[in-house]
């Protein structure tokens, strides 16, 4: 029955966190304008939500005085 040294134990241990990482990178990386439009979308829905009703009375106002 062959052991495994500690040596070895770390140099597997280390090089499977090289490939999760590997793989993570490259799935960003393969993905990454779909990130950026979301990134850039859930910003403007975010600056909707939190200053859209002070828009939203700004232009009724607006709207108003011209009618």
């Amino acid at each position: 029955m062959a052991g495994y040294t500690l040596a070895e134990v770390f140099t597997n241990i280390l090089s499977a966190l090289q490939d999760v990482l590997y793989y993570i990178t490259k799935a960003i990386a393969d993905n990454a304008q779909v990130i950026a439009t979301v990134v850039v979308l859930g910003g403007l829905a975010y600056m909707a939500v939190t200053h859209g009703r002070r828009i939203f009375t700004s232009v009724a106002g607006f709207l108003r005085g011209l009618f």
